[in-house]
């Protein structure tokens, strides 16, 4: 049986999450222990809800408030030793509800810092207007000695379309050219008004679309700096997370106990499989099976709120069919049906 049981909450956007689960992957040694991966899209804002300026007592923060509380006490409830979050902005969110849960937090902003503690010049953040602002990621790396800056007001407005927009932005499942050109033009002027040579991806959308490759393709066609430096939180939380001890934890009541009213939830679709490899797949195809389902209905997958819960256990934990059992009747099997029945499901959930 394996000793380190780590979690990764993701749902904010899934793709992340999945994003986050091929960068583990890369990590010699990762399939010596077990992963519980949530996907609880219950926790992003609603698309009418996003690049709106909530207060701490406003129904919306109110809302992913309590969904965090849940979700986190699930993760305890599954085992987990350690937890990763696969989003960004909602760090200063977990961070005050991981203090009340004995389960390590293993904090993506402060590694990303920590990786580049040294660096001289300006580091440019870019991620969504509610993360740069909220000063999260200049904060973490002043206390590293670093120097941030953030981009232009106008800039920032295209990095948001690149990101959210219904039509070509990262969060309705792909990667459009467009938004890969409004990051580019972004970067080149950053880099020339303001002489940053390293940039913080820190959105878990932006490495989808900022990849290795993709970086290599951009420099060699003259649309980004052949000096700036890609710092990917994503990867950093990766090897962090990896690299924690994590001996399991356990609740002893059920997390249901701490759905509270304003709790968000619908029963995720559960699946126990053997590896990392194979939540990658199936996630994947439940990413296309969603948009395939929408468009048939006339309509577009409109920001990370309206993706299906999802929940997977990889490898050995310990009674996970009786914990899966407690938190959810949506268990599917991979066989010829779970498609099928995987629709079903979407049917519920978008009704």
């Amino acid at each position: 049986m394996h000793n380190n049981i780590y979690g990764v909450i993701g749902g904010l956007g899934n793709e992340a999450m999945v994003d986050l689960a091929r960068k583990i992957i890369n990590i010699p040694g990762h399939e010596r222990s077990s992963y519980i991966l949530y996907g609880n899209s219950r926790l992003a804002y609603k698309p009418e809800e996003v690049e709106h300026e909530w207060l701490p007592t406003d129904e919306p923060e109110l809302r992913k408030k309590a969904t965090a509380i849940h979700t986190a006490r699930i993760m305890q409830f599954l085992r987990c030793g350690t937890v990763g979050l696969a989003c960004n902005s909602a760090h200063d969110l977990f961070r005050d509800v991981m203090s009340d849960v004995p389960v390590k937090f293993v904090d993506m902003i402060y590694e990303t810092a920590r990786s580049v503690q040294g660096v001289m010049g300006k580091v440019l953040v870019l991620g969504v207007t509610s993360l740069v602002d909220s000063g999260l990621y200049q904060t973490a790396l002043e206390e590293y000695g670093v120097t941030a800056v953030k981009s232009s007001v106008e800039n920032q407005k295209k990095v948001m379309t690149a990101i959210y927009d219904s039509e070509i932005g990262i969060k309705t499942a792909k990667v459009t050219p467009e938004a890969e050109s409004l990051l580019c033009e972004v970067l080149r002027d950053e880099c020339d008004r303001q002489g940053c040579q390293h940039v913080v991806l820190g959105c878990t959308e932006l490495p989808l679309a900022l990849t290795k490759e993709s970086c290599i393709r951009f420099k060699k066609a003259g649309l980004i700096p052949d000096t700036l430096e890609i710092v990917d939180a994503s990867s950093v939380l990766a090897g962090a997370l990896v690299n924690t001890d994590s001996p399991s934890s356990s609740l002893n009541c059920s997390p249901q106990l701490y759905c509270a009213e304003r709790t968000d939830w619908f029963p995720p679709v559960a699946f126990h499989v053997e590896n990392l490899e194979e939540f990658v797949s199936i996630q994947t195809r439940i990413f296309q099976l969603t948009v395939s389902y929408l468009e048939k209905k006339g309509k577009t997958l409109a920001g990370s709120y309206m993706h299906v819960p999802t929940l997977f256990a990889v490898g050995d934990i310990p009674d996970i069919s009786h914990k899966f059992n407690a938190l959810t009747e949506n268990i599917l099997t991979v066989d010829e049906d779970w498609e099928k029945q995987l629709v079903e499901v979407l049917e519920k959930h978008f009704n």
